[in-house]
């Protein structure tokens, strides 16, 4: 099966040299190795940093995502919309480690963003339940690991719908569709010196895996245009053990005036 590769955008300066060299060794020796599993990034010449540079006339693009968090109640939701409360905004005051939307469901004057993918992250047990973190003590003997099921009732269910102006660019369902980049991962192992001993301890956690949703076409966002994200269920509500937190988050390029 072959890979979906996206088109990158390797600059964004006007004139600007692209593909650097990689920097050469001294005394004739070939270019500088990475060491085993790393990857060997290119070292731009002098003449080449003009391509990176902070302070110019015109526009200036760099990798960045727009992410909005949301609560997720145990009873569950019919909808629950993304990028309308901005920073400083809502019943608790969002932050950046809510959102970094600075106006609700638009980017402000002089700014752009071009959309080329789309994750959702779903953190159980969100304010922290104690007896239903990844690894704890269940005095329920050997009970099942909720964090779990509640990942799994999530994400199996639900469809994704992204509004931009009147129209909707982006239907899909379920919500499994769209795993994140990064996630927690789980190794662990359990000893005891006595069945009582395992009985009472448990480890587990589960999020959806896979590759990213990658837009095909991307997506602009224009300055001072509507949009939003929207996660629906109409099959019903999808009820959980405990409250949750989901992060939804728009990877791509973010534009604006330069300095």
């Amino acid at each position: 099966m072959k890979s979906f590769v996206p088109k990158m955008i390797t600059s964004v300066a006007r004139g600007a040299s692209v593909g650097a060299k990689m920097q050469m060794a001294p005394a004739g020796g070939g270019a500088i190795a990475a060491p085993a599993g790393q990857i060997a990034l290119p070292i731009p010449n002098r003449s080449q940093l003009d391509a990176y540079n902070v302070n110019r006339e015109g526009w200036e693009g760099f990798t960045n995502c727009l992410y909005d968090a949301g609560a997720y109640p145990a009873a569950g939701l019919n909808v629950l919309s993304f990028f309308n409360t901005p920073l400083g905004s809502g019943a608790t005051a969002k932050t950046l480690s809510d959102t970094n939307m600075t106006l609700a469901g638009q980017m402000p004057a002089n700014q752009e963003f071009l959309i080329q993918s789309v994750e959702i992250m779903f953190l159980p047990t969100t304010p922290t339940i104690a007896a239903a973190m990844p690894a704890s003590l269940d005095a329920a003997a050997n009970a099942a690991q909720v964090i779990i099921n509640d990942s799994y009732i999530f994400y199996r269910s639900g469809n994704l719908g992204l509004v931009i102006g009147a129209k909707n660019y982006l239907q899909e369902a379920p919500l499994m569709k769209f795993p994140p980049k990064a996630y927690f991962h789980l190794d662990a192992a359990l000893a005891g010196s006595s069945t009582a001993d395992t009985k009472f301890m448990k480890t587990g956690f589960a999020t959806a895996m896979g590759r990213p949703y990658i837009l095909k076409a991307p997506l602009r966002l224009v300055s001072n245009q509507n949009f939003n994200v929207t996660l629906a269920w109409p099959e019903g509500l999808q009820v959980i053990a405990n409250p949750a937190r989901i992060i939804l988050s728009l990877d791509g390029v973010f534009y604006r005036r330069s300095q």
